[in-house]
């Protein structure tokens, strides 16, 4: 196998062991201090080590996991407090992603932008609710323009995927956020930055509300 094909084999090995351990920690089948060991993990997907620490180094960057010198790592978990937490730095890094972005904006690609979530308002599917509320916030977010920011602003939108998803399985849930979106991206049209965030930091907050009563409940 040459070199290419060798790396791209790997990578593959990275994204399958990378998406079946954030799930698992997300959705709490490792509890708090749970101790994952390289070679079990490594006999589960049956890939070499290298893979695996690859994803254990991910999964750290994620905040998600500690890892130990020789001795695998420890899952920090994943609790509402933490969900919590997200969405509170969010709301204010987003923010000022918002504050960043007004002066610059191009309305063309807002006006794309609208036509995105527009396409959803008679959908009932949760996932395309789902792809049009991150598409919105990453706008906001690549639209700063301020590279760290950006940055910081997706590796918690991640975080947040899986329970983005739930949340818009319900169709109540689909409408309210619907609406928030469009006045959102109308007050953002006329350039209103105060309204702009003031919107947007209730929507941040009730999205919280939302989905900390989905996870609570399911708990």
């Amino acid at each position: 196998m040459g070199g290419a094909d060798y790396r791209k084999k790997e990578d593959g090995a990275v994204n399958q062991v990378y998406s079946t351990l954030f799930d698992r920690i997300i959705h709490g089948q490792y509890p708090a201090n749970e101790r994952l060991i390289e070679d079990d993990l490594a006999k589960e997907f049956q890939v070499s080590r290298t893979p695996i620490r690859e994803t254990l180094r991910l999964l750290q960057q994620d905040g998600l996991l500690q890892i130990l010198p020789n001795r695998g790592a420890r899952v920090y978990g994943f609790t509402a407090d933490d969900l919590e937490d997200i969405y509170e730095i969010r709301r204010v890094l987003e923010g000022l992603a918002l504050e960043l972005m007004v002066p610059v904006l191009r309305i063309n690609e807002l006006m794309k932008v609208r036509e995105q979530i527009e396409a959803t308002a008679e959908s009932r599917d949760p996932l395309k609710h789902a792809e049009a509320d991150g598409m919105l916030h990453r706008y906001i977010a690549e639209s700063s323009r301020r590279r760290r920011l950006i940055e910081m602003l997706n590796q918690l939108f991640h975080l947040m995927q899986t329970f983005r998803e739930l949340g818009f399985q319900d169709e109540e849930i689909q409408r309210t956020t619907y609406a928030e979106h469009m006045a959102l991206v109308d007050a953002l049209s006329i350039r209103d930055s105060d309204a702009a965030k003031d919107i947007l930091e209730r929507h941040i907050k009730n999205s919280k509300i939302r989905i900390l009563q989905k996870v609570v409940r399911r708990a």
